[in-house]
């Protein structure tokens, strides 16, 4: 009986450190965030996937265009708040993209695993542009107005 629980035990360790494996929290940059896969967060893909949150971003609205390049991995699809990107192969070594809208806060990821044959690993790059709210043209409309109808007053 204790046999079967360490057994147990072990294999469910082994799964939850996995399911961990090169997910990391990356910081913004005057709109930017660059990301790299590294032995420290742990091995590549291991578990399936990798999770990256990106923070020290003001909430609200952004268009967001990522990049990510790697070799020796096999991508099977990444994500960035649920938006899909392309994934572009090219033997041992691949390039992906994702663009869209979205509001903060951003989570990508990536799913797939290693390739036998080399040192896998990706790296990538976050670049996201606030979108401005509806008031902030509301407000830019009434001003042009303003403006026009006091250049009318003044030609008449």
């Amino acid at each position: 009986m204790q046999i079967k629980s360490l057994v147990a035990a072990v294999a469910l360790a082994v799964s939850a450190s996995a399911g961990f494996a090169a997910d990391q929290t990356v910081s913004f940059d005057n709109g930017l965030a660059q990301f790299k896969s590294t032995d420290v967060a742990g091995p590549v893909l291991a578990g399936g996937d990798d999770v990256i949150t990106f923070d020290n971003l003001v909430p609200g609205n952004y268009d967001f265009l990522l990049t990510l390049e790697g070799q020796y991995i096999n991508l099977g699809s990444l994500t960035l708040n649920g938006v899909e990107g392309t994934i572009y192969r090219n033997g041992r070594v691949l390039f992906a993209d994702v663009e869209g809208n979205s509001s903060w806060p951003f989570t990508l990821t990536l799913t797939g695993s290693t390739k036998a044959g080399g040192l896998a690993g990706y790296s990538g790059t976050l670049q996201v542009t606030a979108v401005p709210e509806p008031e902030t043209y509301a407000l830019l409309l009434a001003g042009l107005l303003g403006i026009g109808f006091v250049a009318r007053r003044r030609s008449v």
